[in-house]
């Protein structure tokens, strides 16, 4: 447990600080409507240039989402520092590639030009970061491999086929199964723990 205490700790943090920005956010923004809107609604944007208000504290998404990302980049250098695998060191780096575009979603927040850009990239890096992970944990007979890869799998084509009302929607999908996804791997590193503590046992 001491040694994946860290991983447990920023993990958690990781996993609830998002949803307390996005809740704070709102709470802030009445107008604000899962149904009709983007979650960066809360982050820019006017009612001339994108169907509602300007948002009040617009920083509050904005800065969180800044610090969002630093906690992910937190939590992958744990990974890495578990991980023994080459090609599951990959995946977490690109995971840290998706943590920078989840910051630079916040500094070009709504009706800045790259919005689009690194909005889209960070849900498509984070998909490569857990594709490559699960390829990885499958290769080397990790039990949580392919549920990440059917997550992956299923994700993209339930995103696909649901026919979603808002931005909101699938971005908040987006985001719980981005979650699911890591808590699959952070199960992996407790599951080898277990396993490398019996292989010794052995000896």
């Amino acid at each position: 447990m001491s040694d994946m205490k860290y991983i447990y700790i920023i993990g958690g943090i990781t996993l609830v600080f998002i949803w307390i920005v996005i809740i704070v956010s709102v709470i802030f923004n009445p107008w604000f409507r899962v149904t009709g809107n983007a979650l960066s609604d809360l982050g820019g944007g006017n009612m001339i240039l994108n169907g509602h208000p300007a948002p009040a504290y617009p920083y509050i998404y904005n800065v969180g989402l800044m610090i969002e990302a630093i906690f992910i980049a937190i939590l992958a250098s744990l990974f890495l520092s578990k991980s023994k695998h080459k090609v599951e060191n990959a995946g977490i780096s690109f995971f840290i590639i998706s943590a920078l575009f989840l910051a630079l979603i916040g500094i070009y927040h709504e009706g800045t030009y790259p919005h689009d850009f690194v909005s889209i990239w960070f849900f498509i890096l984070a998909s490569i970061s857990y594709a490559t992970i699960g390829i990885s944990l499958i290769i080397n007979k990790m039990i949580f491999g392919i549920p990440i890869i059917i997550t992956i799998i299923l994700s993209w084509i339930l995103y696909a086929i649901i026919p979603w009302q808002s931005v909101a929607e699938d971005e908040i999908f987006g985001i719980a199964v981005i979650e699911v996804l890591v808590i699959l791997h952070i199960l992996s590193f407790r599951n080898r723990l277990d396993y490398f503590i019996k292989e010794k046992s052995h000896y």
